[in-house]
This record gives C-alpha cells, structure tokens and sequence, in this order.
C-alpha cells in the first residue's frame, strides 16, 4: 500500500468526516500567531488562488468546459471596485467597499454569461482558443478605454474593507478576511457538487450528447457554470485591487489564467483539497524559497552543496559545454527572482504529472477513473 494513503487512513481518516474541516482550520487560524508578517503575505497570496482555483474549479472541474481567460473576470472585479472607489478613476465616484463588493461580483457573473452565449455549442481546444481570446480582448481594453479605466497608468488608492473605525490594514487581517471567503467559496462550491446542478454539471462534463438525450438542458447548465466560476473570480479581484491598493493592466494578463488553471489540474480537478494543495504547491512554494528565511536554513547544507558542484564540475569535463554550479544559500533570493525559479518550476509540474497524473488530491471520482483505467483486462472476458 501507498504509505502516504496508509498514513492517511490511520491518522486523519479516523476522524469523522465532519470533524476534519473544522481541525483543519483551527489550525490555520492559528498561523499569524506562528509566523512573521512576510510569510502572512504569501498565505494572503494562496489564499487568493485558492478563491481563484475554486471558482475556476466549478467551470472545469465540475462541467469540464477548460476556460483559458478566466483572468478577464479577475480583472472585471478589481476595475470595478478600482474604477468606483479610486480617487484617479475617470467617474470619481468614491463609492463604500462593502457596496461595490456585490457589484464586482455581479459585473463579473455578467461578463462570465457574455463570454458563454457564444461559446455553448464549442468544446475542448476550440473552447479553450475563444476564452483565451475573450481574456486578451479585456486586457486590451483595460489598456486603450483610458477614459474608462485610466489606461496603463492604471488607479491606485483603492478602497479597504472596514467597519466603523475598524479598517482592514495588516497582513493578519488580510489573512483572515481570505480565510473567511475561501470558507465561503469552499462551502458553496461544495454544496453545488453535491446538489442536482453538480451532477447535471457531471454529466455535461462526461459526455454531452448523452447528457442532452437524459433532458440536461446543457445551455442552462452551462451559462450557469460560467456565471457562477466568473463570480467568484469577480470575488478575488475585488480583495486583490483591495489589498494592493494599486491595479493596472500589467497585473491582468494571460500569465494568471495559466497559474490558476495549473492549480486545478496539478491539485486534482473537481477537488477542494486539490485546490487547496495546489495553491500552497504552485504559489506558496515559489515565495518561500525567496524568503531570507530559507537561505539561512539551506546555508546549513553548503557541504551538499559544495558535493554536488563537485559532482557537475565532474560532469563537465565530459558533457561539451559548462552545467553551472549551484548558488550559494545567500544567493538563493537574487537568483530565483530570475528565469531560474522557472525551470525548478517546471521541473516540479512535470514531476508532479509523470507521478500523480490524477493530481495531488483528486476528487473521488476521479481516483475511480484512473484506478479502473490500471486494472488489467481478464482473458476472454470484459472487466
């Protein structure tokens, strides 16, 4: 047996099934009293694409549609709280927080129902190539209507959630408010997978004209899919534009879309711990290893290091050219905010795919599907 399934089942999967989320997040409230305000910084930031990767989660997961410019209703909700809140917007509206929150959400949900009206008769690569130029088209407009969202200068000042004299400032409050809304969205996006919708959605995803022979209506499940995942990506550029407190169109780009749809697939797609694992894997991992914080501890290993460039210095004088050497532990920072953290990156998804095709935690489901594609076929007999 695995023994990572076997830990599994004889620690955690002892305890009862409602008791699990709760310990779970008991112990991650508790995370602000454990660490510094730099690493606060980065749980924000998975949070973030924990909120992102479920709501994505819901289109590709759950109805199987592989939506590519998800990062046009990332952007929709943080000009909508940018352009209704922002000194610098062009409408000086100067609009309360809590007020334009719904009104992101909703700007979204819109634009999410605009981009599915005409994509609901496509499926696979053609569908991925119009939401890939849907999230472009945004970008662009977000860049040239400085009339309407400042341009390339982008707006700045964006208002912070606050109630009463209370204001949301520090990272420990940032952390909990993302805690509390990826609660939410884990909590509903739950509940939708196990409601009619998310079966009417499972059934859309495993094959569509079956599904429309049993009375699915695809066009109503579909626009509902992507209004829902466009909502909840609404959702996460609201507290994005707000936490940064600056947002132009550089922040937008098609680079987005790809983190949180590799935060799905490499956490396991239709799985909220998948989500989860991915975000902490694909986000978390990068920034720690930019931490001073981690070049102290690897700097305790400079003898592995010192025997490893020995082993490529060998290597060298038989492979034709030079392989490099290994950075120093201080060195770790300066050169994995280069193109170097993106070869360990990739390094990490490919070894991640070859390994746990599935994904790191896939829903149950899923586990079925690939385990019944291992078992072997009986002689003369269908299994």
């Amino acid at each position: 047996m695995n023994p990572i399934r076997q830990l599994g089942d004889t620690t955690v999967g002892r305890l009862p099934a409602a008791a699990r989320w709760p310990l779970f997040l008991a112990l991650v409230a508790m995370l602000p009293f454990l660490l510094s305000g730099v690493w606060i910084q980065m749980l924000f930031f998975v949070g973030l694409f924990i909120v992102l990767g479920l709501g994505l989660n819901v289109v590709v997961g759950f109805a199987g549609l592989l939506d590519l410019g998800y990062v046009a209703f990332f952007a929709a909700g943080a000009y909508s709280l940018g352009i209704m809140t922002s000194p610098g917007s062009p409408f000086d509206l100067n609009m309360n927080f809590w007020l334009v929150l719904p009104l992101g959400v909703l700007i979204a949900a819109s634009f999410g129902v605009l981009l599915g009206l005409p994509v609901l008769p496509l499926r696979g690569d053609y569908l991925a190539i119009v939401t890939l130029g849907f999230g472009e088209i945004i970008r662009l407009f977000l860049v040239n209507r400085e009339d309407v969202t400042a341009g390339s200068q982008g707006l700045s000042a964006i208002a912070r959630p606050g109630i009463g004299s209370f204001r949301i400032e520090t990272f420990t409050h940032w952390f909990y408010f993302i805690l509390v809304a990826a609660v939410i969205v884990g909590f509903i996006a739950s509940r939708l997978r196990d409601s009619r919708i998310g079966r009417a959605w499972e059934a859309i995803r495993e094959d569509e004209d079956v599904a429309a022979a049993m009375g699915v209506n695809k066009v109503k499940y579909k626009l509902m899919a992507f209004a829902i995942g466009a909502s909840v990506g609404g959702l996460g550029g609201v507290l994005y534009a707000s936490f940064i407190g600056f947002i132009n169109p550089a922040a937008f780009s098609l680079q987005v879309s790809i983190d949180v749809i590799a935060v799905v697939i490499i956490g396991g797609m239709g799985s909220t711990p998948g989500v989860i694992l991915g975000s902490l894997v694909l986000v978390g991992f990068p920034r720690i290893l930019q931490f001073k914080a981690t070049a102290d501890f690897l700097s305790k290993f400079e003898w592995l290091r010192d025997g490893l460039n020995g082993i490529i210095a060998a290597a060298d004088t038989v492979v034709p050219g030079s392989i490099g050497r290994l950075p120093a532990a201080s060195e770790w920072g300066r050169e994995l905010s280069d193109d170097t953290r993106f070869i360990i990156f990739g390094a990490l998804l490919v070894a991640i795919m070859v390994l746990r095709p599935e994904g790191l935690v896939p829903s149950r489901r899923r586990q079925l599907e690939f385990e019944s594609d291992d078992q072997p076929v009986p002689a003369g007999g269908a299994a």
